[in-house]
C-alpha cells in the first residue's frame, strides 16, 4: 500500500477505536475444503512438533500431543498420524482438479511449517520423509507473489483491514482480531494488551515453560525411565491437556479469520480467478514430478535457481497487472503511487503519414505529482485492453502534468474516445504464458556453457588487419 494511503487509514482506526476495511473485495482465495493447521514447537526446538491441531472451517480440531519431542519416537508418532491427513487430502484435490490450502494463525507459524518441511524431507523414515515432501509444496509457495496454497491468517486479514497498531504489533492474531472487532464499552488499547497475554505463534509463554510445561516432562521422562507405565500415561494426559490450553485458542482464532474473511460483504476479485488456475496447475505439476520420482534437492543448481528467479519476477510481474486491472483499492492505490496514469483527454488527432497510412496521437492531463513514467513506455486502458500508447513525451506545466503518445494498438477503440474523457493507465493485462516461453529460451541458451563460466578459454581470433604502431593514437582517432 502507498505510504499516505496507510498512514491515513491507520489514523482512522485509532480514531475509532477499531479496525477500517481498506478494500472491498476479497483478496485471498478461500478454498472450502482448505485445511487449519496449528503446531507448537518446544522451546529451544524450532524444528519439533510439540501439539499440533488440524481440522476445517467450522469442524472441531483432531489434536495430537507428543509428551516430549526431543525423542525421535514420540516425533516420530505425531508426525505419521498427519501423514495420512495430508495424503488424503492431496490425492482428494488431484481427483477434482483443484489445488489444497493450508491455513496458519500467523507469519511465524508459515515459517515454522517451511523449517519442518525442509527438514523432514532429509530424514531416514520413508514415511515422515514423504510428509516433508507434501508440505514442501506449500512452503516453496509462500514467498510466491499472489501464491493461495500457505495463507497466514494474519497476513490475509492486513490485506483487507487496517489497524491502529504497528504491522509488527498487528502478527498476533487476537489483537488483530480484538480491532477487527472490539468489545463494546472497552477501550480499545486495554482489550487489546488484554489479547496479547494469550499466545497465537508457534512457542508457549515463557512463564507457563518454566512453571508447568518443563516440570511436567521431566516428571514424564522419569516416569518413562524408571518404566512407571501408570505415572507415564498420567504425566502425558497432563501434558496434552496443559498443551490443549494454548493450541485451542490459536486454532480458534484462525477459523475466526477465515470466518470473516469469508463474509458476503466481501465483493468478488475477479484477479483472483487467473491465481487459483495457476495455483491447480502449480500443484498438479508437483505432484506429477512426485510421482516421476523427482527428488527435492536441499539446495537448487544454478540453472533451477534461475529459472525459480525467473518465474518469481514474472508473477510479481502479472498479479500486480491483474490487481491493477480488477481491483479497485489496488487501482487506487497505483493512481496514487504513480504506477497508474490517470489522465483526461486533451487532444486526439488522426495524422495522415502516407497514403493509406495514419497515425493516432493523444495527449492526456494529470494532476499526479509522481508518475513512474517514461519516453518509450507502453502504457495500456485498464478498462479496454486493446488500447495501448506509446509515451513520447513528458512534461510539466504548473500543476498538471501533459502526457504525449501516439497509440500503438486499439486506434479504432481511440478515434471512439471523446475529449474530457478520463483513462486509466497502466501495465500489459498479465500472460500468465510468459514463463513458460522464458524457460524455453533459458534452455536453449544454458545449453552452451559461455566461455566466462568455463575453465577453457576461447581461441584467440586471427587479425584480419595490420596491428598499428601506436594503440594509443588510433583508440584516440576512434572517439
Amino acid at each position: 500500500m502507498a505510504d499516505l494511503l496507510s498512514v491515513v487509514a491507520r489514523m482512522r482506526a485509532l480514531e475509532k477505536g477499531e479496525a477500517v476495511p481498506i478494500v472491498s473485495q476479497r483478496q485471498v482465495i478461500i478454498q472450502p475444503h482448505a485445511r487449519i493447521v496449528t503446531m507448537l514447537s518446544m522451546a529451544g526446538e524450532d524444528t519439533s512438533v510439540h501439539a499440533v491441531a488440524i481440522g476445517r472451517l467450522g469442524v472441531a480440531p483432531q489434536i495430537k500431543v507428543a509428551p516430549d519431542p526431543r525423542r525421535r519416537d514420540d516425533q516420530y508418532e505425531l508426525l505419521l498420524w498427519l501423514l495420512p491427513q495430508f495424503e488424503d487430502y492431496y490425492t482428494w484435490c488431484r481427483k477434482k482438479e483443484t489445488f489444497p490450502q493450508i491455513w496458519v494463525s500467523s507469519y511465524s507459524a508459515l515459517g515454522h511449517l517451511d523449517t519442518l518441511a525442509d527438514r523432514l524431507r532429509f530424514t531416514d523414515d520413508a514415511r515422515v520423509k514423504r510428509l516433508g515432501e507434501l508440505w514442501t509444496y506449500a512452503g516453496e509457495r509462500s514467498p510466491i507473489a499472489g501464491q493461495q496454497a500457505l495463507i497466514s491468517a494474519t497476513i490475509a486479514l492486513r490485506a483487507h483491514y487496517a489497524t491502529g497498531q504497528q504491522d509488527t504489533e498487528d502478527e498476533h492474531l487476537s489483537a488483530l482480531l480484538t480491532w477487527i472487532e472490539p468489545p463494546a464499552g472497552r477501550d480499545i488499547l486495554a482489550a487489546v494488551a488484554m489479547a496479547e497475554n494469550q499466545p497465537m505463534g508457534t512457542k508457549t509463554d515463557p512463564r507457563f515453560d518454566t512453571e508447568e510445561l518443563q516440570p511436567a516432562v521431566a516428571l514424564f521422562n522419569k516416569a518413562r525411565q524408571e518404566g512407571d507405565v501408570r505415572a507415564q500415561a498420567f504425566h502425558a494426559d497432563r501434558i496434552q491437556q496443559m498443551l490443549e490450553t494454548v493450541i485451542r485458542p490459536i486454532y480458534t482464532a484462525t477459523q475466526r479469520a477465515i470466518a470473516i474473511l469469508g463474509r458476503p460483504c466481501w465483493k468478488e476479485n475477479i484477479a483472483l480467478e487467473a491465481l487459483g488456475a495457476q495455483e491447480a496447475a502449480d500443484f498438479a505439476r508437483f505432484m506429477h514430478n512426485r510421482d516421476a520420482g523427482y527428488r527435492l534437492p536441499y539446495n537448487d543448481s544454478a540453472k533451477a535457481a534461475a529459472f525459480k528467479i525467473v518465474a518469481r519476477e514474472r508473477t510479481v510481474g502479472n498479479v500486480e497487472a491483474a490487481f491493477i486491472r480488477h481491483d479497485h483499492a489496488m487501482r487506487e492505490r497505483g493512481a496514487e503511487s504513480g504506477t497508474v496514469l490517470r489522465g483526461t483527454i486533451v487532444e486526439r488527432d488522426k495524422v495522415r503519414l502516407a497514403p493509406y497510412k495514419f497515425e493516432t496521437r493523444m495527449v492526456l492531463s494529470t494532476p499526479q505529482e509522481s508518475l513512474h513514467l517514461r519516453t518509450g513506455d507502453e502504457i495500456w486502458n485498464l478498462d479496454d485492453p486493446k488500447l495501448c500508447l506509446r509515451v513520447t513525451e513528458i512534461v510539466r506545466r504548473g500543476p498538471l502534468s501533459w502526457v504525449s503518445g501516439i497509440v500503438e494498438k486499439g486506434k479504432k477503440a481511440a478515434l471512439v474516445l471523446n475529449i474530457g474523457d478520463v483513462l486509466d493507465l497502466g501495465p500489459k493485462d498479465p500472460d500468465w504464458d510468459a514463463s513458460i516461453r522464458e524457460f524455453a529460451q533459458m534452455s536453449t541458451r544454458l545449453d552452451a556453457q559461455p566461455w566466462t563460466h568455463s575453465e577453457t578459454m576461447p581461441a584467440a581470433a586471427p587479425l584480419t588487419k595490420p596491428r598499428p604502431n601506436d594503440l594509443l593514437a588510433a583508440v584516440e582517432r576512434m572517439v
